[in-house]
This record gives structure tokens, C-alpha cells and sequence, in this order.
């Protein structure tokens, strides 16, 4: 049960720290708690924030027409640690139907790709890591919600055997994470998104 704990909270340190440095990045462009705690402009609201809490890591965007939240958490199921990347989308015309399809062509060909590191993993494909379902349908859900944003999800199961490797390479494994899941999917959800 140790280990299940610690491979979780080192992954949650990754997923942490990605959504810290993803807020650092852009932050300078938005107005923030930071930023008007330091104005005290009484007449602007935040249009960046952060959340790290039981629900997972979040950065939520709301600035002109912009108004979404990505998400980052991870969760047992039955054996299987799964990193879960969400969007909350409130784009009524939104096609999530292209969206599913762009991520699944993404994922299938990205994952023939070898890991650039850590070195005890460069032999193994992105695919033998991060594994999707081979039904990807069931690996990429929608949660309708009336009245509120609909929330989007991809999840990836850890492959179990490499999980102990990438618990102990957190500088490595948050590389991984970015680059093969969080990017790709951050990038095709916004493309859609400005085609909506």
C-alpha cells in the first residue's frame, strides 16, 4: 500500500508542477490575485487562476471570449495508476466529435515514438508508458452537464511495470507528461476551439 501511495504522490507532484510552471508561463498576460493584490484595482476581476486541491491540479482561463479550465489529476483504478487531462468546455457549437477524432489520429501515431529520456526507459515507446485503451472511446469521455460546462477527458494508465521508473524521475517523467499528453491535447482542444 506504501508504494501505491508514493508512486501516486510522486505523480501528483508532476502533475502539480506543470500546471505552477503552465501558470508562470502566461501569467503576465492575464490579470491574477497576484497582480491585483499589488494594483488593488477594485474594478477588474481575475482572469487567470490556479486550484490544487482533492479534485486535482486546474488552471482555469476566463478573458474575453476566452472561459475554460484544464485539468490535471491521477487515480487508482483497481491496479492502475491513469493520468487524467480534462477541459471544461462551455463552446455550445464545440465538435467534440472532430476533437475525438484529431486526439485519437494524435495519439496513435505519436505513441510509435521512442522516449528521449530518462535512459532507463529510451528503448521503450511513448505507447508502452502511457497507455491508452484500445478502444479509445473508452479511454476519451464527455460528461454533459445542463446548465454548466461540459467536461472532457482523456485518461492514460501507467503502465505498472515502468511506474516505479517514472516515480523516481520526477524532473523526466514531468517532462514526458507535458510533451506527450498535456500538450497535444491542450493544443488540438484550443484548434477546435477557434474553428467552433
Amino acid at each position: 500500500m506504501d508504494d501505491r501511495r508514493e508512486a501516486q504522490e510522486a505523480i501528483e507532484s508532476v502533475l502539480g508542477l506543470i500546471i505552477d510552471e503552465w501558470y508562470g508561463r502566461v501569467s503576465s498576460y492575464y490579470v491574477t490575485a497576484e497582480r491585483l493584490a499589488e494594483e488593488s484595482s477594485p474594478d477588474q476581476e481575475e482572469e487567470l487562476k490556479k486550484f490544487h486541491d482533492e479534485n486535482g491540479h486546474r488552471i482555469k482561463f476566463s478573458k474575453d471570449e476566452l472561459d475554460f479550465t484544464y485539468g490535471l489529476r491521477s487515480f487508482w483504478l483497481d491496479d492502475d495508476l491513469l493520468i487524467e487531462i480534462s477541459a471544461n468546455n462551455k463552446v455550445e457549437d464545440f465538435d467534440i466529435d472532430e476533437f475525438q477524432e484529431r486526439l485519437k489520429n494524435h495519439y496513435l501515431q505519436a505513441g510509435k515514438h521512442l522516449l528521449p529520456t530518462p535512459y532507463e526507459l529510451k528503448s521503450r515507446s511513448y505507447d508502452e508508458v502511457f497507455e491508452l485503451d484500445s478502444n479509445f472511446e473508452e479511454a476519451f469521455s464527455v460528461e454533459v452537464r445542463k446548465g454548466k460546462a461540459d467536461i472532457m477527458r482523456l485518461s492514460f494508465r501507467l503502465n505498472p511495470q515502468l511506474l516505479p521508473k517514472l516515480a523516481s524521475k520526477p524532473v523526466a517523467s514531468k517532462t514526458l507528461v507535458e510533451n506527450f499528453c498535456v500538450t497535444p491535447f491542450r493544443n488540438i482542444y484550443a484548434s477546435v476551439y477557434r474553428s467552433s
